[in-house]
């Protein structure tokens, strides 16, 4: 009784409040009037506010009854159910024997036995050289980061992403019987790329930085101590590293924390490019550190709401790790005048292989010598195809170093989004570990051609 006797006094003050501002015989100029005066324009402002404010209370409860909060409750559930199929289907592959931290302390050679084969072995680089008048040039390549350089879901380190790029430096810069087109590179010509892998599944930018980077400052270490009391310092170019590949951020994505990705990335870098014992490796040392795939297109994850989310964190991520380059490149412009440091894109494997937009014929479709060689009927038809070009099936430059390892044209346009991928879905393998391992090795000529 006593809370009804409220509720009824409360409604009768409101009727009269209501009534006084907003009388019903009368219309709504006349009550604004009477309103500014009897309380002047504050009076006026307050009401408004407090309508404006009840509105909004009344829009919020709507709202909520309607079921958005049921919405995004149903969308959470959603995603942790998604979470676990994909933490159940998913199959956990094995990296390659004597990976990660057991990787070889005196890390494996690539020579080049002509343009388009190569041979990985194991030995120092006295051993590789002896026997041979002129000392033996190494280019050395360090890898550092989270499970694709540890080799996740490949049988062997040269099918794996650190050997195919590794392979993919070995044509670059090793001597294969002819100079090299591009002018930064000549005069520098190597025997044998010598690299080393060292990463781990499930490391943050973070733990990249505890575990990881102390294994790259020990082979710097081991360098310079066993080039102690060496005359030909130029078997090297007086650098310990030739080149440095970084991959971490992907496993920031699951971090609760990503706020901290901007601080940690910045301390990753700073502790890659300054040596504990020697100051620093070398600030003509490039570093090139692999960009994000698009969580949105692997196949392992729902489209929604999981891939979504992921793609949302990812992207984040992305732009977080490209605002740190820039700002450690604006650093090298001022202390040296030239960018090392730079990030290796991964375009849309659908993009590329779609093909489309890229004016790269087919050679069995628009071959000038096939149209003469064939009747005046084949001739029109492949001349009608010439001048047609969006009827016919376009290549994509990046795609061209898969005719490296034997693939045809025909192979090649017949590709998809499996061929890239290990058999998880997610991590690279197969022809994808070839296509980023080129990636790295064209953003690592365009540092030294000194263009961005």
């Amino acid at each position: 009784p006593h809370l009804s006797a409220q509720r009824k006094k409360s409604r009768r003050h409101h009727q009269t409040m209501q009534s006084h501002y907003f009388p019903r015989d009368k219309n709504y100029s006349q009550n604004i009037s009477k309103i500014i005066h009897n309380h002047g324009l504050n009076g006026v402002i307050s009401l408004l506010a407090r309508r404006l404010a009840r509105l909004v209370i009344k829009t919020a409860k709507t709202l909520t009854s309607k079921g958005v909060i049921r919405a995004a409750s149903v969308t959470a559930g959603l995603f942790v159910l998604q979470a676990l199929y994909v933490l159940v289907k998913t199959p956990r592959l094995s990296p390659p024997d004597k990976s990660g931290v057991n990787f070889p302390r005196e890390g494996l050679s690539v020579s080049l036995q002509n343009e388009d084969r190569c041979r990985i072995e194991k030995g120092s680089a006295d051993s590789a050289g002896k026997g041979s008048k002129t000392k033996w040039r190494e280019f050395r390549l360090v890898l550092i980061g989270d499970s694709p350089v540890e080799g996740i879901g490949n049988s062997h380190h040269s099918v794996a992403l650190s050997g195919r790029t590794a392979e993919a430096f070995a044509k670059l810069v090793c001597r294969s019987g002819r100079e090299h087109d591009d002018r930064a590179l000549k005069g520098k010509q190597y025997d044998s790329v010598r690299y080393w892998s060292y990463g781990k599944s499930g490391l943050t930018a973070r733990g990249v930085n505890r575990e990881m980077v102390p294994l790259l400052h020990r082979v710097v270490d081991d360098v310079v101590s066993s080039s102690n009391g060496d005359t030909a310092a130029e078997n090297c170019f007086e650098k310990p590293i030739h080149a440095i590949v970084l991959l971490c951020g992907v496993n920031n994505v699951l971090d609760p924390r990503p706020t901290t990705f901007y601080r940690d990335v910045h301390s990753l870098i700073h502790s890659i490019k300054h040596h504990p014992k020697f100051g620093s490796i070398d600030k003509d040392t490039p570093l090139l550190i692999l960009g994000l795939p698009d969580f949105t297109k692997l196949p392992f994850l729902p489209s929604w709401p999981m891939g979504w989310i992921l793609g949302f964190r990812g992207r984040y991520i992305q732009h977080v790790l490209e605002t740190v380059i820039q700002e450690v490149q604006q650093e090298e412009m001022i202390e040296s005048g030239r960018i090392q440091t730079r990030m290796v894109r991964i375009p849309e494997l659908n993009d590329v292989l779609g093909t489309i937009g890229y004016q790269r014929y087919e050679s069995s479709s628009c071959s000038i010598d096939d149209a003469n060689s064939e009747s005046d009927g084949a001739t029109e038809s492949v001349l009608r195809k010439m001048q047609n070009p969006f009827k016919m099936k376009f290549c994509h430059p990046l795609l061209e170093y898969l005719g490296a390892v034997g693939l045809d044209q025909a192979k090649i346009s017949s590709l998809g989004m499996q061929d890239f991928l290990s058999d998880d879905g997610f991590h690279p393998g197969r022809y994808g570990t070839i296509y980023c391992g080129n990636l790295i090795v064209d953003a690592y000529r365009k540092i030294m051609s000194n263009t961005l």
